[in-house]
Parts: C-alpha cells; structure tokens; sequence
C-alpha cells in the first residue's frame, strides 16, 4: 500500500546524542543512539574512544587540515551497521578575535548515513602547526578548540556564535 502522504522516507537521529571528545583521535558519546536511514530503524549503543575516520566519506579523500586562524566544521553520522562517519564542510577564515569571518559550510553526508551531530573547530593564533581531523587529537591542543553539537537531522547551517 503506497504511503498516503507521498512523503520521502526520513534519515535522522532521534537520541540526545552527547558528543564528546575522547582521548587522542577519538569521540566518545552516552547512552544508546537511535536513528533512521531511508525509515529503517537502527541503533547503536555508547561509543567510548571510537577512532575518528581518517577518510572524508563524501569525497573519499583525507581530511583538508587547518592552519593558525581558520576554522571548520566536521558532520558525524552513523551508516546502517553503526559505523562512525564524517565529512568536512567549508575552511574559512577567523578573525583577530577568533569568530569566523564567514561560517562554515556543511558537507551534507550520503543518505546512507544518519547525522548525529558535528563539531566546530577553530584553528587560533596560537597554533602552531597544521591540524587535520583524524589525525590529530581532539582535545587538548594549543590553540585549538572544539565544539560538539548535537543534531537530529542537517540543520540549515552550523551555529558558530
């Protein structure tokens, strides 16, 4: 029986996610994630230290790293077998304050992969080398900062402020 309302079946995330740095190169999350791919129902339980991709699911390519005032945003989702994904938005410019001088862009990812969330990053005047997602840690990097955000769906743009 076809769906009456002719809708488009819905990829989301329906858990208060909690997104979190782990140690080094990895995320870490509380309590059981439920989410939708295409309508189907998964879930996938905490995530403690799970490594962070190391690939752009998007583009199949390492992550672009970031240098001393420019920033970025990286979506995070989960395919059908709970597998962590991510892909990089926009690098954009800071300012001498710190504040973007543009937002990031978001990548979107495949609709095979649920968001669950994305993070913000902010490369300062005092870093010192490059930065790259996957690669170097998460937390606790002179002058870097992260932002962890949790998200249902895509939302229209990255709350940055």
């Amino acid at each position: 029986m076809p769906d009456s309302f002719g809708s488009t079946p819905l990829t989301m995330c329906m858990s208060k996610v909690t997104l979190a740095a782990g140690s080094t190169t990895t995320i870490s999350n509380t309590g059981t994630t439920t989410f939708m791919i295409k309508g189907s129902m998964y879930t996938k339980t905490a995530m403690t230290n799970v490594a962070t991709p190391t690939t752009d699911i998007v583009t199949g390519a390492a992550f672009r790293p970031i240098v001393a005032n420019q920033g970025t945003v990286i979506q995070v989702g989960l395919d059908s077998g709970g597998n962590l994904r991510a892909a990089q938005g926009t690098i954009e410019s800071l300012d001498v304050n710190g504040a973007f001088v543009r937002a990031p862009q978001f990548p979107g990812l495949p609709d095979t992969v649920a968001t669950i969330g994305y993070i913000i990053l902010k490369g300062g005047a005092t870093l010192v080398a490059t930065w790259t997602f996957g690669t170097n840690n998460l937390s606790s990097v002179t002058g870097m900062t992260y932002t962890f955000h949790d998200a249902g769906m895509t939302p229209d743009r990255p709350a940055v402020a």
